[in-house]
């Protein structure tokens, strides 16, 4: 079945015959090692902010606590 689009101007295409292409199981599994990566480092991301805003929260407890103590 043949598929015939237009642009909106003067060209139009036809596609027929088209084969829908696969991918090879090479490409398969590095799209997967790929999305798998991005993941783990989304989560290392994540606990790297975590860990900089409970370095962050410590520090102002501190400053808060020497401006207690000395008064």
């Amino acid at each position: 079945m043949s598929e015939q689009v237009q642009t909106g101007g003067l060209m139009q295409f036809r596609y027929s015959k088209q084969k829908t292409s696969s991918l090879d199981p090479e490409r398969k599994d590095a799209i997967e090692i790929g999305y798998a990566e991005a993941d783990e480092r989304k989560k290392k991301e994540k606990r790297n902010k975590i860990i900089i805003w409970i370095i962050i929260l410590l520090l102002v407890l501190a400053v808060i606590g020497y401006f207690l103590i000395r008064n």
